[in-house]
């Protein structure tokens, strides 16, 4: 029979997970919301570095919306902003999409 001690770490390890995989299925928008919070509560230049999402934030968001796997992500300046250029592939088919490096709004290339 296992020990008390064995058996706090393993529900402590369960509890762990069971709060990861909680975490990771909260929807998109409550990021977006905590940005626009952040940018809120800044002003001037403080705004945009409060509110500039990472490349794994990039990432998360794109993975949210469309199917299929990574192939690259790369900052990048378009339109006077800074953006994430991620390229996906969809069972061969490979497609470009852009997320605002402030916002985290997403568009995909046509």
């Amino acid at each position: 029979m296992p020990s008390s001690d064995f058996q706090q770490r393993r529900l402590g390890r369960r509890l762990a997970t069971l709060l990861c995989v909680g975490l990771l299925s909260l929807p998109v928008t409550a990021v977006q919301g905590q940005q626009l919070l952040l940018a809120q509560q800044s002003t001037g230049a403080d705004a945009a570095q409060a509110a500039r999402i990472s490349q794994r934030e990039a990432l998360e968001l794109v993975r949210a919306r469309f199917p299929g796997n990574v192939v690259s992500i790369s900052e990048v300046q378009q339109d006077g902003t800074l953006q994430y250029r991620v390229r996906m592939d969809n069972d061969g088919n490979i497609f470009t999409v852009y997320v605002d490096a402030v916002t985290g709004d997403i568009r995909r290339e046509q």
